[in-house]
C-alpha cells in the first residue's frame, strides 16, 4: 500500500472499526481509496481491474470483474474527506462477468463535514449467472448539513443476482436523496434491496427504489427500515413492476417515528404482465414508552434508551 497522509488514515481508523463489518485486509484483496478527489491509492488482484482517474471535484472510477472469479476477499472502496465544506463527485461502473461472484465494501467517511456535497452516479452490469452484493455505510460527524446524493443504474442478466445494502446511522445525516433504477432483465434474475438510515434534528431523508422486473421468473424484495427522531422528516417510495411471466416482488417498509418527525411511506406494485405478482406491506408507527421507561430505570438517559433500541432496530 502507498503511504497514507495522516488525514486520510483518520478516515481509514473509522472505516475499519465500524461496527459489524469487520473484512478490512488490504494485503488480500483488492480496494480503491478516495480522499476528497485524490486517488490515494488502489490495488487490482487476479480477475479484478480498476482504474481510477482524478477530477475537478471528484473521481471517476472503472471496475472490471472478469468472468468466472470467485472472490473471496471484498473489493474495498473507501470515500472519504476530512474538510468542513466542500464536494466530492464520485462516477462508478462496474461490470461483472458471467459466473462471476463478487461482494464490494463501500465506506463512506466524513467526520468533519458541515456543508458538503457527497454525490454518486453509478452503473452495474450484473453477467449472465453472476452474483454481486454491494455494501455502503456511511459516517458523518455530528454537525452534518451533508447533501448525499447517491444515483445507480443497473442491469441484471440471466440468472443473475444483485444485492444492495445501505446503512446511514452513525452521526448526523443531513440531506440524503437516494435513487436506486434497476431492470432485472434475465430469466430467473434476482434483486434484493434493504436501506437502513437513522434521521435526527432537522434531517431530511428521501429513498426512491424503483426494479422492473423485465425477466420471467425474475424475483425482487425492496425493504427499508427509516427511524425519524426530533424534528427530522422521511420519505419513502419503493416500486416493483412485474412485467413478466412468473415475476414476483415484495415491497416492505418500516418507518418509526418519534418527537416531532414526520414520515411517510408509497411502495408501489405494479404488475404489467398477467401472469406476475407484486405484493407490499408498510408500516410506520412509534417507539414504545415502556420500552423507553424500561432502559431509563436501568440509568440510561432518554436519548440513550432510545438510541439502543434504534440500534437493535436496525441491525
Amino acid at each position: 500500500m502507498a503511504k497514507i497522509s495522516e488525514e486520510f488514515q483518520e478516515i481509514l481508523k473509522i472505516a475499519a472499526s465500524t461496527p459489524g463489518y469487520d473484512h478490512f485486509d488490504h494485503k488480500k484483496g483488492a480496494y480503491a481509496l478516495i480522499n476528497a478527489n485524490k486517488v490515494v491509492d488502489y490495488h487490482e488482484i487476479e480477475g479484478v481491474h480498476i482504474e481510477a482517474y482524478e477530477t475537478d471535484d471528484g473521481v471517476k472510477a472503472l471496475i472490471d470483474i472478469e468472468e468466472g472469479v470467485q472472490l473471496v476477499e471484498p473489493v474495498h472502496l473507501c470515500f472519504g474527506d476530512v474538510r468542513k465544506n466542500g464536494r466530492q463527485v464520485i462516477e462508478s461502473h462496474v461490470t461483472v462477468g458471467r459466473g462471476a461472484k463478487v461482494d464490494f465494501l463501500a465506506h463512506c467517511v466524513f467526520p468533519h463535514a458541515e456543508k458538503f456535497l457527497h454525490a454518486m452516479e453509478g452503473t452495474v452490469e450484473v453477467g449472465e449467472g453472476a452474483n454481486v452484493s454491494y455494501k455502503e455505510l456511511h459516517y458523518h460527524g455530528p454537525e452534518s448539513q451533508m447533501e448525499v446524493r447517491p444515483v445507480t443504474k443497473v442491469k441484471v442478466n440471466k440468472g443473475g443476482r444483485y444485492v444492495n445494502d445501505f446503512t446511514l446511522v452513525e452521526g448526523k445525516v443531513g440531506s440524503l436523496d437516494i435513487d436506486i433504477d434497476i431492470d432485472a432483465v434475465g430469466e430467473g434474475s434476482r434483486v434484493e434491496l434493504t436501506s437502513k438510515v437513522y434521521g435526527k434534528a432537522d434531517d431530511s431523508v428521501k429513498i426512491q427504489d424503483v426494479v422492473k422486473l423485465s425477466g420471467k421468473n425474475s424475483s425482487a424484495l425492496i425493504k427499508t427500515r427509516t427511524v425519524l427522531k426530533d424534528h427530522s422528516v422521511g420519505s419513502f417510495m419503493g416500486m416493483i413492476d412485474g412485467a413478466a411471466p412468473g415475476a414476483k416482488g415484495h415491497v416492505d417498509c418500516t418507518e418509526v417515528v418519534q418527537g416531532h418527525a414526520i414520515a411517510d411511506a408509497s411502495p408501489v406494485v405494479r404488475a404489467s404482465h398477467p401472469e406476475a405478482e407484486v405484493t407490499h406491506e408498510a408500516a410506520i408507527g412509534r417507539i414504545a414508552d415502556d420500552k423507553i421507561a424500561g432502559l431509563m430505570a436501568k440509568g440510561l438517559t432518554s436519548d440513550e434508551a432510545i438510541d439502543m433500541i434504534v440500534s437493535g432496530l436496525l441491525k
